[in-house]
């Protein structure tokens, strides 16, 4: 057998050729050491990186720009959140603005003030409504209950009409007229 020069009867005294499982085990352990120095090569790489100061700084900078977004975002949710219960507790405020505007005026007359209630948010009762004065401010407090299927609501009114002309408080008038609770605030003479 004679390819490429190579001729057999030179090596048969070859001690891997007598010992065949010794040449595997050989083989196991080149690979082995193969695969242990391609390892260490690579772990010695990432770690001499890890202790790298500057490649520290860059991953310490790239993990506070995370950071830094993460608040953001969380910022912005929770500003988010605030303005809608804003707009909610705004837009509330209006409908009873709204409505207390309906049920509760105030007229100018020659000789006197009239500030007129409507007293069905009331229960009906001029006795769910307060009138007192300080000096030349009228307070008046109110308040009534609702049942519906589904809730019940209890309807407060609150307000103070200062007026800028001296009234008299002593001669202040409280008449109901149907659903009306006409309150009459005359001028000091």
């Amino acid at each position: 057998m004679e390819d490429n020069n190579y001729r057999h009867e030179e090596f048969d005294d070859c001690f891997l050729c007598k010992h065949p499982a010794l040449r595997y085990v050989l083989t196991g352990l080149l690979i082995f050491l193969g695969a242990f120095c391609a390892f260490y090569v690579v772990s010695d790489w990432h770690f001499k990186r890890m202790i790298d100061p500057v490649a520290q700084m860059r991953r310490m900078d790239r993990a506070m720009m995370q950071q830094e977004k993460r608040f953001d975002k969380m910022e912005r949710r929770a500003l988010s959140n605030q303005e809608r219960i804003d707009r909610k507790a705004f837009k509330q405020q209006q409908r009873m603005e709204r409505t207390a505007a309906q049920f509760v005026h105030v007229e100018k007359a020659d000789d006197a003030y009239k500030i007129i209630i409507d007293l069905r948010p009331f229960d009906n009762n001029e006795k769910n409504v307060e009138v007192r004065t300080e000096g030349n401010t009228v307070i008046i407090n109110a308040a009534g209950e609702k049942n519906t299927r589904r809730k019940h609501e209890i309807m407060k009114y609150s307000q103070a009409f200062a007026f800028g002309e001296n009234i008299d408080a002593t001669n202040i008038t409280k008449v109901r007229e149907g659903d009306r609770y006409i309150i009459t605030v005359p001028f000091e003479d």
